[in-house]
């Protein structure tokens, strides 16, 4: 059984820079083998941009090594 890794952990998020503005960046999932592949992680279930990565995650992730920046951020 796999491990669950949140969202804001994960190494396969990735800036999107099509769905992102002049003042909001959009991080998606860019892990292949989730269910979340390609989803936009900072928008609400009521489809509001966030800030942060506010999703759950899931089992096909795999974590940040420690001290590494998500994309450039």
């Amino acid at each position: 059984m796999k491990n669950h890794i949140r969202c804001a952990e994960c190494r396969y998020v990735r800036r999107d820079e099509a769905a992102s503005d002049k003042r909001w960046t959009a991080y998606e999932c860019g892990c292949g083998e989730s269910e979340y592949f390609k989803a936009l992680l900072n928008v609400s279930p009521r489809g509001e941009k966030q800030d942060y990565i506010s999703w759950g995650g899931c089992e096909d992730g795999v974590t940040r090594p420690s001290g590494a920046r998500r994309d450039g951020v």
